[in-house]
């Protein structure tokens, strides 16, 4: 684990073979499967991620929330109670936790897309030279997943300029030092997402993935993702004891540090950008 946890801190990113047992896989994977039919069936109704929407069309490549009531399903859950996972996260960030997102990624189904470079949260300047993580970011590949690049050891400094125009040309072109993840089945992809990364997929090529992000209870930076669906009457009673927690913890960190309001509307703008937002198909200069 050791060496993981050293990886993750100087170059960004820890890709850890075999985590997951086939019995585990085919179980978190037929409830992936689920979703994406659903998701796909009414696009409209969750926050889907898109490469194509048009009055006529849709293709999809994966939806946020996926505790939301609306897609949740319990065997989501056991992802938090999974030993080879969470060891990894509490080697990080310590024993005590709290919930940031949790989405299902899978394969479009006719527009292949490149996502363009860019940091999460919208923290381009982002960066910490010790290499400290204010969260553990992770895909569970339940199938291969060939899709992530990144650039290693950017969560550490600056942009170079060459970085810095791709972010805001939101650009996909090739980039000095990146390298492609290539996981297999049952590998979990741990990441920094202040390093500069990006995704691509192809349709036609199976990808079930699901796309985690973690935080330590008392981190100061961050926050605020105590999602509406955690808030309403009852719902926390109805997660299981490990998942309550981390969400309570969620609740009782913002709650305790309420966002001015210039903070508030800037992440209301962000998060209708990102509800609107549509991969650039493969391909395209646009």
């Amino acid at each position: 684990m050791d060496t993981y946890v050293r990886s993750f801190v100087d170059e960004g990113y820890a890709r850890i073979p075999a985590v997951l047992d086939e019995s585990t896989r085919g179980r978190w994977r037929a409830s992936v499967d689920r979703t994406a039919a659903a998701v796909r069936a009414a696009p409209g109704d969750f926050d889907t991620r898109y490469t194509l929407r048009t009055e006529s069309e849709t293709d999809t490549w994966g939806v946020s929330h996926i505790f939301d009531e609306a897609l949740y399903d319990p065997v989501f859950a056991e992802l938090f109670e999974h030993p080879g996972v969470m060891g990894f996260v509490r080697a990080v960030l310590g024993e005590r936790l709290r919930f940031w997102t949790a989405h299902a990624l899978w394969e479009p189904s006719s527009v292949a897309y490149e996502l363009n470079w860019h940091k999460d949260n919208m923290e381009t300047d982002r960066h910490a030279p010790d290499g400290r993580s204010t969260h553990v970011q992770f895909n569970v590949c339940l199938t291969a997943d060939p899709c992530f690049r990144l650039v290693p050891g950017s969560h550490r400094r600056p942009l170079t300029e060459t970085e810095r125009a791709q972010v805001e040309a939101k650009g996909t072109d090739p980039l000095p030092g990146e390298t492609a993840v290539v996981c297999e089945p049952g590998d979990v992809l741990f990441m920094n997402h202040h390093a500069l990364h990006r995704g691509s997929a192809a349709p036609g090529v199976l990808r079930r993935t699901l796309h985690v992000n973690l935080q330590a209870a008392d981190e100061p930076t961050g926050g605020h993702t105590s999602w509406r669906f955690m808030r309403k009457e009852g719902y926390l009673n109805r997660m299981s004891p490990t998942v309550r927690e981390l969400m309570e913890n969620t609740v009782a960190w913002d709650d305790a540090h309420p966002l001015p309001l210039s903070e508030t509307m800037r992440r209301r703008r962000a998060s209708r950008d990102i509800k609107k937002h549509q991969a650039k198909p493969s391909g395209s200069t646009s």
